[in-house]
């Protein structure tokens, strides 16, 4: 009997898991393909990662969502024949068996900028640049196969590349970036031995350029409903015909559609692969009364029999809130503006606060600098102007674009600075806000977060601004069926962040 017997043996197993196992164990009794649809908080890493070390294939891969994952993930790994990689890494191995000496880029944006500078000429202002360098990054992670006129429109409005109306008389409008990006992406793939790439290219490069092999006898793909379509091809085109592949998600933790994830990616996959479904469905994070919260969202979501009863509490106040908020409770909400009134709500109070998310503070910080010109650079009032027509003028092209759903980020990113000048004396304090506030690292503190930044954390105590859940929709935009779905995914990562109290703020 081996130590690793031992272990296995000793440690009791559900029958959700054991049934789990027992897949990964006989490749002959079962579905040659797996969907293991987990809940939050059900263990499904542990789980996974059991089922892999049992498994009796010779070449397998996991593929981890990020690299902090996947480093965790190996070092608790027990199969010699894993390999535990993100799905770049997995991109990257397969650019060097076709290119040699291909680098990373040592800078991050040089890749970008060439390719940009490269198809738009002298000729084009700096600013058009930049958009068809952001554009083109967007299109290799997904939408690598685009060729053709009106392929890239969804994300230029999706991802704000439209120029300003300054531009468009000399001739720089969308047509122009989206045709110069079609024209990067043909130049990413013509990629030459010894040069050096970016992230984008890693996923890009392999499926674009068919460059994919069968590598695999057995694959595991994590948090699959997050995953774009580009990087699900990936992942597929590695694993060899007859091999096995384990699908592993919860289609009611998918809430990245705006950035390019499948929503559908497991049901679709499911009827796709011809999958055996498995659940794992018993949360071993959540207290009772929470799970029973949850259940209105996700009927088959289950506590855990060793599971406290835990706290659900109301609150109707930001007074209250903030007067009962501790360094390590979460305060989440849909959207950013919200929690920066709760963040100075808590400085007034004498209380270390964070904003979760350094690319957001980054991005506003951008901003910033873009509006903080003349006056403006040193009035905090010039700036506020600035600010309300930059809003103005973004909100009427996205409305003017047909895509109304877009004006709820501008508003947003345009609520949260005004909310952030407060006794601020011009924009150098207000960029040192941003920077001491949306820090992903320091000490002790109350952490604001958007759900989308929660998912995957949690905390004892979670605070929910309820009002900022289920946004009315605006003017325009139909409601379809899968907004409504995700919207309600939203509200139960929200929940389930709490391991025992649960408080909903319905302060406005």
């Amino acid at each position: 009997m081996t130590s690793a017997t031992v272990q296995i043996s000793s440690r009791t197993w559900s029958p959700q898991q054991e049934a789990i196992f027992f897949w990964f164990e006989q490749p002959a009794m079962g579905s040659p393909n797996l969907v293991v649809r987990a809940r939050a908080g059900t263990g499904k890493t542990t789980t996974i990662l059991e089922g892999v070390s049992r498994a009796p294939e010779q070449r397998i891969i996991f593929a981890a969502f990020n690299k902090r994952i996947a480093e965790e993930l190996s070092a608790k790994n027990r199969n010699p024949n894993a390999e535990i990689k993100t799905l770049h890494a997995i991109g990257f191995a397969c650019v060097r068996r076709y290119r040699e000496g291909i680098r990373i880029e040592r800078q991050a944006g040089t890749r970008q900028n060439f390719l940009a500078e490269s198809v738009c000429g002298a000729q084009a202002p700096d600013a058009i640049k930049r958009l068809v360098g952001k554009l083109v990054t967007k299109a290799r992670e997904m939408a690598p196969h685009a060729t053709e006129r009106g392929e890239l429109l969804d994300l230029i409005e999706e991802f704000e590349c439209n120029p300003d109306p300054q531009w468009l008389e000399a001739g720089f409008d969308a047509d122009f970036i989206e045709a110069r990006a079609l024209d990067a992406l043909k130049l990413a793939a013509d990629v030459k031995s010894g040069e050096e790439i970016d992230f984008a290219d890693m996923l890009f490069l392999p499926v674009r350029n068919h460059w994919l092999q069968p590598l695999y006898d057995l694959g595991v793909v994590d948090e699959a409903q997050d995953m774009s379509a580009t990087q699900l091809e990936l992942f597929l085109g590695v694993i060899a015909k007859g091999g096995r592949i384990a699908v592993v998600g919860d289609d009611r933790q998918a809430i990245y559609a705006f950035r390019g994830a499948d929503s559908g990616s497991i049901d679709r996959l499911k009827a796709e692969l011809n999958a055996e479904e498995l659940g794992l469905t018993v949360t071993y994070r959540c207290a009772k009364v929470i799970v029973l919260e949850a259940q209105h969202l996700v009927p088959d979501l289950q506590a855990a029999a060793s599971a406290p009863d835990g706290l659900l509490t109301a609150l109707p106040s930001l007074e209250l809130l903030t007067a009962q908020a501790e360094p390590g409770d979460f305060i989440l909400s849909r959207t950013n503006a919200p929690l920066a009134k709760v963040a100075m709500a808590l400085i007034r109070a004498n209380k270390r606060v964070r904003i979760q998310g350094k690319d957001i503070g980054a991005g506003l910080k951008a901003l910033v600098k873009k509006i903080a010109t003349g006056k403006a650079a040193n009035s905090i009032a010039e700036l506020l102007a600035k600010l309300e027509r930059w809003e103005e003028k973004e909100v009427d092209r996205v409305m003017k674009a047909q895509r109304p759903d877009r004006a709820e980020g501008i508003r947003d990113k345009a609520d949260t600075l005004r909310v952030l000048c407060e006794g601020v004396q011009g924009a150098r304090e207000l960029e040192a806000r941003l920077d001491t506030l949306f820090a992903d690292s320091g000490g002790a503190a109350v952490i604001c977060s958007s759900v989308h930044k929660a998912k995957g954390l949690e905390a004892q105590k979670v605070f929910v601004l309820f009002p900022t859940l289920y946004p009315k929709a605006p003017d325009g935009v139909k409601i379809t069926a899968a907004r409504v779905r995700e919207e309600q995914n939203i509200h139960y990562v929200a929940i389930t962040r709490a391991i025992f109290h649960l408080v909903l703020v319905h302060a406005k």
